[in-house]
């Protein structure tokens, strides 16, 4: 290489050098990083609050009015806020270094909502610095205004299997929540995956001002694996008002239930539980017993489809029947439940022997769940 080449790489590597320090200076140069937002968080309709927003200059900067420093309330919904740019005092200098705290007027919306208000630093109209933490806040009226208490579910669920839940919100506004009336439990969540969007009160309950409203449904799980998040609100007619419930992520699991059919009850002479199902019965005695099951598949049950077995082991005859059939044009829908009468022979040997039953397409294809099995003491 010679000098003149030499010479030039160098000069560009030094202009390269130069600019990007020029530019490291220049970002330096304006920063901020607001700590600390305090505004109220619920807010009644058209009324007037005042937030305070402290902001800490750690630019190389000094921040004046006449320079064109100020701070700004940004967010996607900031349109609707209307909140003009907070301006630095006439005189005022910020060095590098200094704290500022902007005290500003905010007037809630004239409708009420949930509403997202953001804070940062500007220099002539144009963003530097740290924004502040996005504030969510309720816009309510003083007739509807409510207060999450609780919500019960579990945070990981079996695919297509159902949940009992609970959720909870406090009546803090000045009317009384009825069925009635219009108020329910709504469903706020973006993706449609659960099977109810709606909890109605119940039909004679009355939340007056100051007491709690308590929500019991069941919740099915989604059929598809995944996470999925769940979150409430309550609404009165097609209007939403006051706090939401924290979003939950729920995990869907693989369905521990075989599909087909759901086993429901079961009944034989003498039963008992103490950490597991027992009976004891008398040796070569005749007992009716009873097993019921539900349709959980596509298909409706008749006679010659489907059947009962008797499990553990498959098609045992230890009770002197192995397989008890569905009566003459009989069927059940899916979703029905069909419940099994018959009388069993308990064996002539003492011993301790299994009772659990299955349902059965044909005669090896074997649906559902299994009844709980029963250690039966024949003496």
């Amino acid at each position: 290489m010679n000098i003149s080449v030499k010479y030039r790489f160098g000069f560009l590597l030094v202009m390269l050098l130069t600019f990007t320090s020029f530019n490291i200076q220049a970002e330096k140069a304006l920063d901020a990083i607001i700590s600390k937002v305090k505004i109220s968080q619920k807010m009644l309709i058209k009324k007037n609050y005042t937030a305070s927003i402290t902001v800490r200059n750690t630019g190389a900067s000094t921040w004046t009015r006449a320079n064109g420093f100020g701070l700004a309330a940004t967010s996607k919904t900031n349109g609707l806020w209307n909140i003009p740019r907070t301006q630095l005092e006439p005189n005022e200098r910020i060095k590098p270094g200094d704290t500022k705290v902007f005290k500003i007027n905010v007037q809630a919306l004239s409708r009420t909502g949930i509403y997202s208000l953001q804070f940062e630093m500007q220099k002539s109209g144009k963003s530097f610095g740290e924004k502040s933490k996005t504030q969510n806040i309720v816009v309510e009226t003083r007739t509807n205004r409510v207060k999450f208490i609780s919500q019960l579910l579990p945070n990981t669920m079996a695919a297509d299997e159902s949940y009992s839940i609970v959720v909870q919100f406090k009546n803090n506004g000045t009317s009384t929540w009825t069925r009635d009336a219009g108020y329910k439990l709504r469903l706020i969540s973006k993706k449609k995956v659960w099977n109810i969007s709606r909890v109605k009160m119940s039909k004679g309950d009355i939340v007056t001002p100051g007491d709690i409203a308590t929500f019991r449904f069941k919740l099915k799980a989604p059929s598809k694996m995944g996470t999925y998040p769940i979150q409430w609100r309550m609404q009165r007619g097609r209007v939403y008002f006051g706090e939401t419930t924290p979003v939950q992520n729920i995990t869907i699991t693989k369905s521990k239930v075989k599909k087909g059919a759901e086993f429901v009850y079961q009944n034989v002479p003498g039963l008992n539980k103490s950490g597991k199902l027992y009976a004891i019965l008398n040796a070569g005695e005749v007992y009716p017993v009873t097993l019921t099951f539900k349709n959980t598949s596509e298909k409706t049950w008749r006679q010659g489809l489907m059947a009962l077995n008797a499990q553990k082991p498959e098609n045992n005859m230890t009770w002197s029947v192995d397989r008890v059939e569905f009566r003459k044009n009989e069927s059940v829908k899916p979703g029905g439940i069909k419940t099994f009468n018959f009388k069993i022979i308990t064996p002539l040997e003492p011993g301790i022997y299994n009772f659990q039953w299955q349902m059965v397409e044909g005669f090896n294809n074997w649906i559902g769940a299994k009844s709980e099995n029963i250690a039966i003491t024949v003496k």
